[in-house]
């Protein structure tokens, strides 16, 4: 219901020309919900890697009640066995970026989960992989427009 409801924003507020999902299943699912909202035809709906959330390590998994860093949400959570290093997410973010810049389209939609969302603001601000806990949590199914000014003609 969330992805038809953000596909209905999307249909009434934005010319989207490409749909960009993470491969991960929730996410290729909302994006074929919108694309289909939209109708976007099925070539402008592509899959990136680099899209998929943040690897938690011993963390995956767990409800941030059960989580033993202070709900997923601060930088001790660096801490945790396992979790793909932050430095490592930043690159991820930078490489995303730079795969749009290189696109024909002006109007991408991407299609992503809270982490990686989070660390692509924290790029575009300018700021430090750390930065990434100043930003505040995005919401599921939720339209956040990113600044105009990400590089070359993009929105």
């Amino acid at each position: 219901m969330q992805a038809r409801l953000a596909g209905e924003t999307i249909l009434h507020y934005f010319s989207i020309e490409l749909i960009v999902t993470s491969p991960m299943k929730r996410a290729t699912e909302t994006a074929q919900l919108i694309a289909d909202k939209i109708t976007l035809p099925p070539e402008k709906l592509v899959m990136l890697d680099d899209l998929r959330e943040r690897d938690l390590g011993s963390l995956e998994g767990l409800d941030y009640a059960r989580a033993p860093q202070h709900n997923g949400n601060y930088e001790d959570v660096e801490k945790a066995p396992g979790i793909e290093p932050i430095a490592h997410l930043y690159a991820r973010a930078e490489c995303v970026l730079d795969q749009l810049r290189r696109r024909p389209e002006t109007h991408i939609l991407l299609v992503t989960h809270n982490g990686l969302g989070r660390m692509l603001k924290t790029v575009i601000a300018g700021g430090q992989p750390l930065d990434l806990y100043k930003q505040a949590r995005l919401e599921n199914a939720v339209v956040y427009p990113l600044p105009d000014d990400i590089g070359d003609n993009h929105n």
